[in-house]
Formats: C-alpha cells, sequence, structure tokens
C-alpha cells in the first residue's frame, strides 16, 4: 500500500463515517422519535416506548450505510477534482481504476462487517422491539390445524402453552403418496424437548382407506418436530431473524409441505442489502468525477435520489413481487444490486482516463 492508498483511504473513511453518524443520529431522532412513537398503542409506558425506539435503531440505521458511502465518495472525489488532484494524479499515469481500487476494498470490508451487524444484532434487537410492542404474547388458542413434518396434520381443541397443555388433539399421518395411515387421538398432550407425550386416547390403523385396527393407550409417546408455539403462530417476524434461523424456518416448512415464500426473501435481502453501499460507490465515483465540482449538497441531493431509486426498486418493487411468487427471491434481492453494479462499471469505463 503506497502513500496515495493510505491518503484515500483515510480520506474516504474519515468522510464515510461522519456521514453515518450524522445520518444515524437523524435517523434515530426524526424518523424514530418523531414517527413510531406516534403510532405506539396507548398505554405503553414511556420506558417502553424508548426501549422500542433504541431496539429498533440498529435495523433503522443499516437504511443509511448506502447513503453514507455515496456521500463518502462524492465528497473525497469532489474534493480532489476541485483542488485539481484528480488532474494531478491522471498526469501521473494513474488510471481511475487505479484510484478507485483501495476505496472500492475497504467499502466491501465495511459491507462485509455490517452484513454481520445486520444478522446478529440488527435482526435480534428488531425482534426485542417487536416483542415490547405486543403488550401479551400468545399463549391459547383453540380449534387449530396445523401441517407438520412427516406428513402430519394436527388438530387441537385448546392449547395452553404456558402449562404445555393440548386437550383434545388429533394427528392424522399419512404416507408419501398422501394416503391416510393412522389417526392418534390423546383427551390430553402434553410434550418434552423431543417427544408428545399422549394421555387417553386411541389410534386407528387405515390400509387402502379403510380401517383395518383400532387400539386404545393409557399413555404413548412419538417424536416431536414441531413447535407448539407454531400452532398458534410463531412470535418471530421474519425481518427479527437471523439467516441461521431463516434456513431452519425454511427447511421445517419445506419438510412439513408450508409455503415459505417471505422466509427466502428475508433470506436472500439479509445477504444482498448490506453490500448496497458497494454498488452504490461504485456509481457514485464517476459521478463525483464528472461533477464534483458542483458542491458537496449537489452530492447530498443525488445519494438521496439514487439510493431512493433502489429502495424503491429493491423493497418496493422487485421484493413484493417475489413475495407474492411472482419472481424468484435471488433475482428480487439481488437485482438492484446487479443493476447498479452493471450502470455503475459501465460509467467507470467511460470515464476518461
Amino acid at each position: 500500500m503506497n502513500i496515495l492508498d493510505r491518503y484515500l483511504i483515510k480520506e474516504y473513511l474519515k468522510a464515510f463515517f461522519v456521514g453515518f453518524f450524522f445520518f444515524s443520529a437523524l435517523v434515530v431522532i426524526v424518523r424514530l422519535l418523531d414517527k413510531d412513537i406516534k403510532h405506539f398503542e396507548e398505554g405503553i409506558a414511556y420506558f417502553a416506548a424508548v426501549k422500542i425506539v433504541l431496539f429498533q435503531a440498529p435495523r433503522r440505521i443499516m437504511e443509511i450505510v448506502p447513503v453514507s458511502g455515496f456521500v463518502a465518495i462524492f465528497f473525497v472525489l469532489g474534493r480532489m477534482v476541485r483542488n485539481n488532484e484528480f488532474v494531478a494524479m491522471k498526469a501521473g499515469g494513474i488510471s481511475v481504476y487505479r484510484i478507485l481500487t483501495p476505496v472500492l476494498i475497504v467499502t466491501l470490508v465495511i459491507c462485509v462487517l455490517f452484513a454481520f451487524f445486520y444478522d446478529r444484532i440488527a435482526s435480534p434487537a428488531y425482534h426485542e422491539a417487536n416483542l415490547l410492542q405486543k403488550k401479551e404474547r400468545p399463549r391459547y388458542g383453540r380449534h387449530l390445524v396445523f401441517k407438520g413434518r412427516g406428513n402430519r396434520i394436527f388438530y387441537s381443541h385448546r392449547i395452553n402453552l404456558q402449562d404445555k397443555i393440548i386437550s383434545k388433539m388429533t394427528i392424522w399421518e399419512s404416507n408419501e403418496a398422501g394416503e391416510l395411515q393412522r389417526t392418534i387421538y390423546a383427551k390430553e398432550t402434553t410434550w418434552t424437548p423431543t417427544h408428545w407425550v399422549l394421555t387417553e386416547g386411541h389410534i386407528r390403523h387405515f390400509e387402502n382407506e379403510t380401517e383395518v385396527d383400532y387400539e386404545t393407550f393409557k399413555e404413548m409417546s412419538i417424536e416431536r418436530y414441531e413447535d407448539p408455539a407454531r400452532f398458534i403462530g410463531s412470535d418471530k417476524d421474519p425481518r427479527g431473524m437471523t439467516i441461521k434461523e431463516l434456513k431452519e424456518q425454511i427447511a421445517y416448512k419445506k419438510e412439513a409441505g408450508q409455503i415459505s415464500r417471505i422466509e427466502h426473501v428475508k433470506l436472500h435481502h439479509k445477504r444482498a442489502y448490506p453490500f448496497a453501499a458497494v454498488v452504490v460507490v461504485m456509481l457514485g465515483a464517476p459521478i463525483a468525477i464528472r461533477f464534483g465540482k458542483a458542491g458537496f449538497f449537489a452530492g447530498l441531493v443525488i445519494a438521496f435520489f439514487l439510493v431512493f431509486i433502489y429502495w424503491a426498486l429493491s423493497f418496493a418493487t422487485l421484493e413484493g413481487l417475489s413475495e407474492n411468487g411472482k419472481l424468484h427471491p435471488f433475482v428480487a434481492c439481488w437485482g438492484a444490486n446487479i443493476l447498479y453494479g452493471i450502470v455503475g462499471s459501465i460509467l467507470i469505463w467511460r470515464t476518461p482516463r
């Protein structure tokens, strides 16, 4: 790494983090305190509202990482253009590619760190905020039907999660062809970490849709793959899940024959969005070289416009289409990155060397 690389990286990081902390404070103060608290339910304690704001903040500030990257590259390159430093470097035989390489590498490293932050900190914090906004978690359910793993369908008359009791539960078990093999009925069901424990019930066996055997039992246990909380709806929003949790949820729903489009979209989103800053910087660098003399505030306006288009294209359009089953999740979540990357690469290539 030579003196020029260190100079560019130092100036870029300084501008990036100044913009990042400024926009983060702006998001927390304006968007959260002014907007979100107004929508809290009546009766929520002020301390609880502040905790919700703080738990929501990590996910909110992820939105301004691309803005910070664009503003930083526009400010640094724009100042170099105004001070004729850029012309001097080109006169010294340094190409645009060589100038941008260290900045893009540093941005990529920042994106990797923010990907970790998004997955391990922002998502769990968002989940905690959701729990705080729910005054009472669902603990009871009546007359519920749930499709589980291993071609099982569950019907429960009443579920009490707090006491770990299910009243009058029926389980239908089918083979791979969908033919009913047996039904299990239990007057009362409890559960351990690995098994259902059924008491006072009976089992009916079927072959070719005809009952061939009947037996009763006082108590029996069968393997449990299902989380009883899923019967009455999971507390966890996919946006509050980590990548590992989303993979587990997708695998569970796939085995149970359930639709997992939203989980697939959120999984690809968590992988793609943290790298938005790289493609925004790729797009911003040639714009800064061409229009850097326009000044910092012009760059700020352009940054918000381009990032707004990114959000509108990625979140509002492509991901919405994917959640409705009209677009593959990979295309929906990575599409904006790919498009911005291609446009940025073309602009860099066409920038005078």
